[in-house]
């Protein structure tokens, strides 16, 4: 299992989010815990890359900015969105 951390820029973006998104972004954060390589690559030319990216809600409203440190088990989110 990965560790998931928000700072405080993404936690207030969280907070923010609809009563309509805190499901499906619970879901989501629970997709890094176990998986966040099934994130898309943020840079296409970077398949490889850590920083990822995951669509979330049930008609992909949301998106979540990540990072995976690998080496350190752990997943920074950096981007919340959520779009009505």
């Amino acid at each position: 299992m990965y560790h998931v951390t928000t700072d405080e820029q993404s936690q207030s973006q969280v907070e923010a989010l609809p009563s309509a998104a805190l499901v499906p972004f619970a879901e989501a954060r629970t997709v890094l815990e176990v998986a966040p390589w099934n994130g898309t690559p943020y840079h296409r030319d970077k398949p490889d890359s850590p920083m990822r990216a995951l669509t979330f809600g049930p008609h992909g409203e949301g998106d979540i900015v990540y990072l995976v440190l690998e080496d350190q088990r752990r997943v920074d989110i950096l981007v919340v969105l959520w779009l009505d």
